[in-house]
C-alpha cells in the first residue's frame, strides 16, 4: 500500500501536443498506461512525468500549454532538445534496444552519438524527478526509453523507493550480449527495487544475462547486492474492462455498430489491430490470408479482413520498408480476388476513436493477432471484452 505519492516517469506524458492553425491543441492518450495510472495518481496525489511527443522549441503558447498540464493535473514534462529528443527516441531506444530487444538483431543500428542521447535524454529524465521528489514518494519508471534512470536516480536520491517495468520482451542472453553497452545498461537497471517483467520467460532471459554478462547471481525473487536486495517479479499487464463496457452503452458506438452491420451484411468479419510495426507480423498474416482465399474459393465474398495499422516511427527505415510492403499485398490481394460487390482487405492506416474500435470488436467473428514477438499484446482481451453477452 502506498503511503506517499506515486511519481510515474515514462518516455511520454499521457497527453501530447499538436500544431493547430491557431497554436497548440492537448490530445489525451488512451493507452492502457495512461488508464491504469489515473486512478491512482488521483489516489496518492502523484504526479506524471514525461516528455511532450513534439519539438515545439522555445514557442510562448506551447510554454503556456505544457504549464497548464503541470498546473491541472500535475503533468511534467522533461525539456529534450530536439537533437536529443530525436536520437535518444529515434535511434538508440528504436533502432537499437527495439529490434535487439525483439529478437531482430538483424535490424539493430548503433551510432555512438544516439547513446550519448539516450544518456542524456535518461539524466534530464533524473533531474526532473530529483525536482519533484519528496521523501516517502514512490518513483515507477516505465520501459526500455529509461534502463538507466534506476541507477541515476539511486545516485541522486540514495533512500529512494524505485520501480522500472518493462513492456516490451527481454531478450535471451544470447542475444542481450550483442547489445553494445549492455554493461551499462544492466547496472542502469540494478539501481531500482524492484524490476517487474509481463512474463516468467522475460524475468529468465533478465536473470540468465545479469549472470552470464556481469557475473551476478539471483534466485527467481531477488538480487542480493550486498548492501540491499533488488527485487524481482512478474506482472502480466491487463487492461481497464470498464472503460470497454462502458464503450458499449455510448450512442457512439451504437452508430458504428450499426454501419458496420450494413456494410458487411451477410459477411463473416476478421478483425485485426495493430501498430504498423515489423514485429506485428502483417505481412506474414496478409500472405496466409491470401492463401486462404486461393485453397478454399467457397470462402471469396464470404469473408472479409478488416486490418487497422497505426502508423508508427515512419521516419525509421524498416518502417518505411514495412510500409510499402504492406501497401503491395492489399492491393495485390484485392486486386487479384475483390469484385465490385466484395474487397477482400478493408485497410486502414490510421488510429480509429475507441467507440469505432469497440464497434469493430463488436462485430467481427474473429481477432486474429499473430505478432512475430510481442511483449503482452492486450488486442485479445480487448476483443472479449467488447463481444456482446448470451
Amino acid at each position: 500500500m502506498l503511503t506517499g505519492r506515486l511519481i510515474v516517469v515514462s518516455n511520454r506524458l499521457p497527453v501530447s501536443l499538436r500544431r493547430v492553425r491557431d497554436g497548440w491543441q492537448t490530445q489525451r492518450s488512451a493507452g492502457g498506461l495512461a488508464t491504469a495510472m489515473r486512478p491512482v495518481l488521483d489516489r496518492t496525489g502523484g504526479l506524471w512525468i514525461g516528455s511532450t511527443g513534439d519539438s515545439g522549441g522555445s514557442d510562448p503558447a506551447r510554454a503556456a500549454v505544457v504549464r497548464g498540464w503541470a498546473e491541472r493535473n500535475r503533468y511534467y514534462a522533461v525539456d529534450l532538445p530536439p537533437d536529443v529528443s530525436r536520437l535518444y527516441y529515434e535511434g538508440f531506444a528504436n533502432q537499437t534496444l527495439w529490434p535487439l530487444f525483439h529478437h531482430f538483431p538483424m535490424l539493430l543500428q548503433f551510432q555512438p552519438e544516439a547513446w550519448n542521447a539516450y544518456r542524456e535524454a535518461n539524466r534530464r529524465f533524473c533531474d526532473e524527478v530529483v525536482r519533484h521528489y519528496r521523501p516517502g514518494d514512490t518513483i515507477w519508471i516505465h520501459d526500455y526509453h529509461l534502463m538507466l534512470l534506476p541507477q541515476m536516480l539511486r545516485e541522486a536520491i540514495p533512500d529512494a523507493a524505485i520501480g522500472w517495468f518493462l513492456h516490451i520482451p527481454f531478450p535471451s542472453s544470447e542475444v542481450f550480449r550483442v547489445l553494445p553497452r549492455r554493461d551499462e545498461i544492466l547496472q542502469g537497471l540494478l539501481g531500482a527495487d524492484l524490476l517487474a517483467f509481463q512474463t516468467h520467460s522475460h524475468l529468465q532471459h533478465f536473470r540468465t544475462s545479469l549472470l552470464r554478462i556481469a557475473g551476478i547471481a539471483s534466485s527467481m525473487a531477488e538480487v542480493d547486492l550486498g548492501t540491499r536486495s533488488l527485487r524481482l517479479e512478474c506482472l502480466p499487464i491487463g487492461i481497464a474492462a470498464e472503460e470497454f463496457l462502458s464503450l458499449l452503452e455510448s450512442p457512439e458506438f451504437t452508430e458504428h455498430r450499426h454501419s458496420l452491420a450494413r456494410r458487411f451484411e451477410g459477411r463473416r468479419i476478421l478483425v485485426a489491430i495493430d501498430r504498423l510495426d515489423y514485429t506485428k507480423g502483417i505481412p506474414e498474416r496478409l500472405r496466409a490470408y491470401r492463401l486462404l482465399l486461393e485453397n478454399a474459393p467457397a470462402l471469396r465474398g464470404q469473408i472479409v479482413l478488416v486490418q487497422v495499422a497505426v502508423p508508427s516511427r515512419e521516419g525509421i527505415a524498416p518502417y518505411i520498408g514495412l510500409q510499402r510492403t504492406v501497401n503491395e499485398l492489399v492491393g495485390e490481394i484485392n486486386g487479384q480476388f475483390g469484385t465490385p460487390e466484395w474487397t477482400p482487405i478493408v485497410y486502414i492506416r490510421r488510429g480509429i476513436s475507441r467507440p469505432q474500435l469497440a464497434a469493430l470488436y463488436a462485430a467481427a467473428d474473429v481477432a486474429w493477432v499473430t505478432p512475430l514477438r510481442d511483449g503482452m499484446n492486450l488486442v485479445a482481451k480487448e476483443y472479449i471484452a467488447c463481444k456482446p453477452s448470451g
